[in-house]
């Protein structure tokens, strides 16, 4: 879109892990130990590009590895049905028809979880990793089932 962010770094470091997220864990879902602190990788690299505000080897104006969308949501899976019944009336028109419908919307009624908020950061400007907030999931992206009944007048 644009926009740039006004954090002095974009991504952290990734770091060899099993998985990047705790599936069915929606207090947790993103596994924060596969994330750090941009970190300089030696003592030259840091006095000649990092901020000297933070203590080597933390270099937060360097981009970290991590990249753009590595990390998938929750998934989604909805099954939709619906049924109707004509039944013509040919005593008002030969072409005038009543029809019964039923609709189902999320027939296997299961909860489809949302992505994390993009308002939970992984780390807080103090570099401090946020637990408590970063990766939990509080929302879904569907609605629970649904069924209505309706009369439709085909003419």
């Amino acid at each position: 879109m644009g926009q740039n962010s006004s954090d002095p770094w974009s991504f952290p470091d990734r770091v060899p892990c099993k998985s990047l997220t705790n599936p069915g864990n929606l207090k947790n879902y993103i596994n924060l130990d596969c994330f750090q602190v941009p970190t300089a990788k030696t003592q030259a690299f840091y006095n000649t590009y990092c901020n000297p505000a933070f203590a080597f080897p933390t270099c937060v104006n360097r981009y970290g590895n991590a990249g753009r969308n590595v990390i998938v949501g929750p998934g989604l899976a909805d099954l939709d049905f619906s049924a109707y019944k004509n039944f013509p009336l040919r005593k008002i028109s030969e072409n005038f028809n009543i029809q019964f419908r039923a609709e189902f919307f999320n027939v296997i009624n299961r909860a489809n979880f949302g992505p994390p908020a993009d308002t939970n950061v992984i780390f807080d400007g103090t570099l401090t990793r946020q637990d408590g907030s970063a990766g939990v999931i509080d929302t879904t992206s569907t609605d629970p089932r649904q069924i209505q009944f309706a009369l439709k007048f085909v003419w």
